[in-house]
């Protein structure tokens, strides 16, 4: 092998390492860092796009309420994300929907675009 292609080859797996396998560590790291910081009321998402609030924390499983009452148990590397905290309340979201959506009038016709 002459040493032009042995310095492509090496130059290849480079490349390789900060595209590919850097970014995936890093990824990792981050997600192994979420799980241990999890504590009860925590809002997290599970990677099967299931909401709850965590409950509590054991070894490699977590109690998520999904619904009042409801406990559901996943492993703990379930957990895809925390869920940041919403700008307002819920009921302060539902009226900017409710304003910004506008219906039809009952014949059918769209209101006018702004």
């Amino acid at each position: 092998m002459d040493p032009g292609s042995l310095l492509m080859l090496m130059v290849v797996m480079v490349i390789f390492y900060f595209v590919l396998v850097r970014p995936q560590k890093k990824r990792a790291q981050e997600h192994a860092a979420l799980l241990s910081e999890l504590s009860p009321g925590d809002e997290v998402v599970t990677i099967g796009g299931a909401y709850g609030y965590v409950n509590r924390v054991e070894d490699d499983q977590v109690f998520l309420e999904v619904s009042e009452g409801i406990e559901i148990r996943y492993a703990k590397s379930a957990i895809s994300r925390k869920v940041e905290a919403s700008a307002g309340t819920d009921e302060e979201v539902v009226e900017e929907i409710e304003t910004a959506v506008e219906a039809p009038d009952p014949d059918g016709n769209l209101p006018p675009s702004p």
